[in-house]
């Protein structure tokens, strides 16, 4: 039998080739930065993982990423991990503390590393010599598309696979990992 650890670095392993995979795949046809396609698992694993496995997933996605690829780039990879532990942290939360349907748990969790967008993608704009308005502005827009696709696919998938509610109220706390 497998232990809970190793169950959870199996998982963890998972996630991280798929946001390696899925960016690659989507940026050979040059939807990479409008289909976030580095956030469909990291949004996922905070489903499966506990706290530190899936902050450690957020954390390493990116840079594994960037030292193989080169994408993102350095000041984007800061900005990436960011949203990520903040996307993967507020889904945890509000899957163990609330009674919430999954995509509700998944809007609050993008909704809440969009903010954090904005804030830090204000603060590296002056690297690019760009107005850190108008930067934080062009990064939320050009992620749109994703943003619906990931609240319509990662929700359904969750449903699938550990059947909880996708819109309507859990009617108990569902035992998450710890």
């Amino acid at each position: 039998m497998i232990s809970k650890q190793t169950l959870q670095m199996i998982y963890s392993a998972f996630f991280i080739a798929l946001g390696f995979i899925f960016p690659v795949v989507f940026h050979m046809v040059g939807m990479g930065k409008i289909f976030l396609p580095m956030f469909w698992p990291m949004a996922a694993c905070g489903f499966f993982l506990t706290w530190p496995y899936a902050v450690s997933v957020g954390l390493l996605t990116p840079l594994i990423s960037m030292l193989l690829t080169g994408m993102p780039p350095v000041p984007i990879l800061q900005l990436m991990m960011a949203e990520f532990v903040v996307l993967i942290l507020t889904i945890r939360y509000f899957r163990q503390k609330t009674s919430l349907g999954v995509f509700w748990i998944v809007l609050t969790g993008m909704l809440a590393s969009r903010v954090i967008t904005w804030i830090i993608a204000g603060w590296i704009a002056p690297l690019f010599g760009l107005p850190p308005d108008l930067y934080a502005l062009t990064r939320m827009v050009q992620g749109i598309p994703g943003f619906a696709c990931i609240l319509f696919v990662v929700p359904l998938l969750i449903h699938r696979i550990q059947h909880l509610p996708v819109f309507r109220m859990r009617k108990s706390h569902v035992p998450s990992p710890s």
